[in-house]
């Protein structure tokens, strides 16, 4: 008795061993999950979302424009935000009166209704459009962006070295990006956002049942 005890919890330790062995790999270099603590993305993404960030994709190709990733910050690398890719290597990215010009070329915009939302108390309200950013291999990447004022709507003229990517918040007068801060190194991006399994509202302390397993466009 004391023997067979003794083998089943060895067998069980060598499961555990082999499920946390499969987990580490998982989260290494498969997926990862993240929670969204600021409003910086909405409409894209609200507080309490929780999404799965793919790693392998960028193992295939490159990040393009349009992309929702996950990145070290570049101020505090233990820090990770998310945002959407605006500028690739090589190009000259400019705002102007709140819309993207990329290489001289204003993006198209589309009305898309207003928004409305509160974060830590405070009450935000804007109309929403829809942005379309060129991809590198051809065609656009339509997705929704809030603006609620003016902040961040005029800038320089970016020009984007090798290996670097400019990154924009889809709350775009709400978002401390690389508007303010700068490029994000290409070994610093962890990969692209692809899905939330889970959304937790705290306003209302409820779940957010119709966000579960959502695509993040």
């Amino acid at each position: 008795m004391e023997i067979a005890m003794q083998n089943k919890i060895v067998e069980n330790l060598k499961s555990f061993a082999i499920a946390l062995v499969l987990a580490l790999i998982i989260r290494t270099f498969l997926v990862q999950s993240f929670h969204i603590p600021s409003g910086s993305m909405i409409p894209t993404l609200l507080v309490g979302d929780f999404i799965l960030v793919d790693k392998i994709t960028y193992h295939l190709r490159e990040p393009d424009r349009g992309d929702v990733v996950v990145f070290h910050f570049p101020l505090n690398e233990d820090v990770y935000y998310i945002k959407r890719i605006i500028g690739v290597p090589g190009d000259k990215v400019q705002v102007i009166d709140g819309k993207v010009y990329i290489n001289g070329k204003p993006c198209k915009y589309e009305p898309g209704g207003t928004y409305s939302y509160t974060e830590k108390g405070s009450s935000y309200k804007g109309r929403l459009f829809y942005e379309f950013l060129p991809r590198k291999e051809g065609g656009e990447k339509k997705h929704l962006i809030l603006k609620t004022g003016g902040r961040g709507d005029n800038t320089q003229v970016f020009v984007i070295p090798k290996d670097k990517y400019l990154m924009m918040g889809d709350n775009r007068n709400n978002s401390y990006d690389s508007r303010y801060w700068g490029f994000v190194d290409r070994s610093k991006i962890v990969g692209i956002a692809r899905i939330i399994f889970f959304s937790w509202d705290g306003e209302k302390h409820l779940p957010r049942f119709n966000r579960i397993f959502k695509l993040i466009n």
